[in-house]
């Protein structure tokens, strides 16, 4: 029997203010961390609105085994562009669905497919915040970094800093492999961090092993994660108090089993990249000359006279990471201390991946998806440098203050996170809202006369209007025409048709910005964003590359065509207070991925004239 005594000691320590503020801060924060991951993680659902989703998910659908001595068909994608992983792990996901739902047996539906894809990202998002919390106790432990007087702030602020970050939540609602990429990068930096404070064991070895062949079996471009293990390992060596003989003997033996795990582990993440070893070298070939400009693809022309690096500063950066926690970064990279090895290392994980994607012709956001995590961590630390600085100064200052002080830190906390947090929380309102395509086909049902000759641009991986879900009864017909734009220049035949479908159209849709805002530079303009001067530039620059789609854009926007904008739809990152929008971020001149998926700008024009 537990005495009175005990249970008045039992309830003091579950109710000691202190512990008791901590797990409800804790509690708060795990719930909104999910919440932030899993909101409408069925968006655009029943529609393949992002085509590398789109791709994975259809492959998804297609794996089957009805000859198992058949390995080159056995659970084959017939899908290369990325490994067999992610695939693997959402049929498994959709098999156990199916039977606890009692439906085994039945066809995956694309869905479904995705929907698997979406919890691989949301699940993989929700680890990595765990990981990079452990990678920030290793780095600020004994650090003069680390907040004196309130061991828990350094872990509650970077806890919500880590929720908010817009590209977890962009990402982890992609049914693609960026979200797992970034758990894995972070994963590996952790393994070497361990092995910096500590020693390299074989079990660290053979955990680093395991993450980079789970990286390459699943993106093979991921071998460029090697350069930190490797840096690792010969680091480990060079500390080793032995002979130049004995070192080399170690090297080898670690590299040795280094390379034997990652070997298998790669193989069998993603075994048909060796067992159709033909398909995965065409695709991956293709794929690498889109990616370096060696072809020229429609869907990489946003590049085109772009500038390396200063690019990824201006249409990428800072709609990923947030203003707020861009600037702390660059900040936290050039002024956090350069003789903490931990620190270094974060430094070097992020500049042996960014140099070399940054100038590859394409320069897409998911391209630097692993080092945004990288990237927060060093603006976590230098917010922490600066405001111990600030608690130091103030202190040999005015002394006088030294009892206020903790108030003044806590403030200057609170205040950093509230506006580093601003785009995180409102790029979530994207996905609490219908898919914007869904609210523009309402919109078209209502206010256009069914029959109508719609003039419409391809490569938008669907079209509108859709038919939206729950409303099917809505639905009119039109004559709508996906019309290639892309290569008008270069086609007559395109240019005589484009003629006779001006003539006939009744309104003309521009379902994203996807081709005017990669053609025009009057069209740009014309939409009242703000432009660098270097985005001026290179519109003007391939205006000479596209007159006669320069011309058109042109003669539509300014009414010259005879049509007029009639409506436009957006779902912008925004907060909102009371019915009222009180902050909104217009962020359709970024990088075009960053937009066009989730939420698109759709323009409607009618004709105004006979």
């Amino acid at each position: 029997m537990v005495s009175s005594k005990n249970w008045k000691v039992h309830l003091l320590m579950l109710f000691k203010p202190k512990l008791n503020l901590s797990i409800i801060v804790l509690s708060i924060g795990f719930i909104v961390l999910i919440y932030t991951r899993f909101v409408g993680l069925d968006w655009g659902l029943p529609y393949p609105m992002h085509p590398d989703e789109r791709n994975m998910a259809v492959a998804l659908q297609q794996l089957s085994c009805k000859d198992f001595t058949n390995i080159k068909q056995c659970f084959n994608p017939n899908f290369f562009a990325y490994g067999q992983a992610p695939l693997y792990f959402g049929y498994i996901i959709v098999n156990i669905w199916h039977l606890v739902s009692g439906s085994i047996g039945q066809g995956i539906s694309y869905s479904e497919a995705a929907l698997s894809l979406r919890l691989i990202s949301a699940l993989s998002s929700v680890l990595n915040v765990i990981v990079l919390i452990k990678i920030m106790n290793i780095i600020v432990h004994g650090s003069t970094l680390k907040p004196k007087g309130n061991k828990s702030l350094i872990f509650h602020f970077s806890f919500f800093i880590l929720i908010f970050s817009p590209y977890s939540i962009q990402f982890s609602h992609f049914g693609t492999t960026e979200s797992l990429l970034m758990l894995l990068y972070s994963l590996l930096i952790l393994l070497c961090l361990n092995v910096l404070v500590k020693y390299l064991t074989s079990t660290l070895l053979v955990a680093m092993g395991i993450v980079i062949g789970l990286a390459i079996g699943i993106k093979v471009s991921s071998a460029i994660f090697l350069i930190v293990p490797f840096y690792i390992i010969l680091f480990s060596i060079l500390k080793e108090k032995a002979t130049v003989i004995k070192k080399a003997y170690i090297l080898f033996r670690n590299m040795l089993l280094f390379s034997l795990v990652m070997a298998s582990v790669a193989i069998i993440a993603s075994p048909h990249n060796l067992i159709n070893i033909r398909d995965f070298m065409s695709s991956f070939v293709y794929e690498s000359s889109a990616a370096t400009g060696a072809v020229k693809v429609f869907y990489t022309r946003q590049f085109e006279n772009s500038v390396p690096i200063l690019f990824q500063f201006i249409k990428i950066f800072p709609y990923a990471l947030g203003w707020p926690i861009l600037f702390f970064s660059i900040l936290g990279f050039i002024g956090l201390s350069w003789q903490d090895s931990r620190i270094n290392l974060l430094r070097l994980s992020l500049i042996v991946y960014f140099i070399p994607s940054a100038f590859l012709l394409a320069k897409w956001i998911r391209f630097m998806a692993p080092i945004f995590p990288i990237m927060t961590l060093l603006a976590i630390l230098e917010i922490f440098h600066v405001i111990n600085n600030l608690k130091r100064d103030v202190f040999n200052a005015y002394p006088m203050f030294k009892n206020h002080l903790q108030t003044l830190l806590i403030f200057s906390y609170v205040a950093i996170l509230a506006i580093s947090i601003v785009p995180g929380i409102a790029y979530l309102a994207i996905y609490q809202v219908a898919d914007i395509r869904f609210t523009a086909s309402d919109w078209i049902y209502k206010n256009i006369p069914e029959n109508s000759y719609i003039l419409s641009e391809t490569a938008n991986v669907v079209d509108i209007p859709l038919a939206v879900p729950g409303k099917v009864e809505d639905i009119k017909n039109y004559s709508v025409i996906s019309f290639d734009f892309y290569n008008l220049d270069t086609d007559p035949n395109l240019q005589t048709q484009l003629i006779d479908h001006l003539e006939k159209a009744n309104y003309i849709f521009i379902p994203s910005r996807r081709l005017f805002a990669n053609h025009t530079c009057e069209s740009v303009l014309s939409i009242k964003y703000k432009v660098s001067r270097m985005e001026q530039e290179r519109c003007r620059k391939i205006k000479n590359e596209y007159p006669i789609l320069n011309q058109y854009y042109e003669d539509l926007f300014s009414g010259n065509l005879g049509f007029q904008k009639v409506a436009e739809f957006s779902s912008f990152p925004k907060l909102e207070m009371f019915g009222k929008t009180i902050f909104e971020l217009q962020d359709e001149t970024a990088e075009e991925t960053w937009t066009v998926f989730d939420h698109p700008v759709i323009r409607i024009y009618k004709r105004i004239n006979p």
